[in-house]
């Protein structure tokens, strides 16, 4: 059975390394050539008996389900065989949670996936970004960088978390969320440098 994999983002140079391209960070560490197809850059993913495609959606992140939606209905891809990976306020740099379906928590970009496709049965990784302090920063929040002593942090659940990705599609659900949902990067501290 075929699989989608979508990172949630938004096109563009000045949004690239803003928390809410997190989703796109983590596709970009599985070496992966993108092609335009539509609404989306699209690689396709091979990892042992698996086949399946990586989806990155240009629609802009509160739009993905228009890249989404069309894609897995023409390839019959069915709802429990698609994982967004996405940022999440709701858990500290230096978390990742799989999640299956459930609500949306505010993600304008996951309520846009579940609107068209008529579900919200996907599955999630969620990449922890942190909260700002009030409630009203929210969107400068998700659309700034990280901070320079934060880069080792997001590194290590980058790699983690494309890992994580590689388990699903072969291992299953379960598997990738009993091997990766106990990981806290929170307190990594980068090697000391030699000399």
């Amino acid at each position: 059975m075929s699989f989608l994999i979508v990172g949630q983002g938004n096109p563009g140079t000045q949004y690239l390394r803003s928390k809410h391209n997190v989703g796109w960070q983590v596709l970009d560490k599985l070496g992966l050539e993108f092609r335009i197809r539509g609404d989306a850059g699209i690689a396709e993913l091979s990892l042992g008996d698996e086949k399946g495609w990586v989806m990155k959606p240009i629609t802009y992140y509160n739009a993905t389900g228009r890249a989404v939606a069309p894609f897995a209905r023409f390839h019959k891809i069915p709802e429990e065989r698609i994982l967004v990976v996405h940022d999440e306020l709701d858990l500290p740099l230096g978390k990742l949670r799989f999640k299956k379906g459930g609500g949306n928590a505010g993600n304008y970009g996951l309520e846009s996936i579940t609107q068209a496709l008529g579900s919200s049965a996907f599955h999630r990784l969620r990449i922890g970004i942190g909260k700002p302090k009030s409630p009203e920063e929210g969107a400068s929040w998700v659309l700034s960088g990280f901070r320079p002593d934060q880069l080792p942090v997001l590194e290590k659940v980058l790699e983690a978390a494309a890992e994580g990705v590689k388990v699903w599609v072969v291992e299953g659900f379960v598997a990738a969320q009993q091997k990766f949902n106990g990981l806290d990067f929170t307190r990594y501290q980068p090697p000391e440098p030699n000399g």
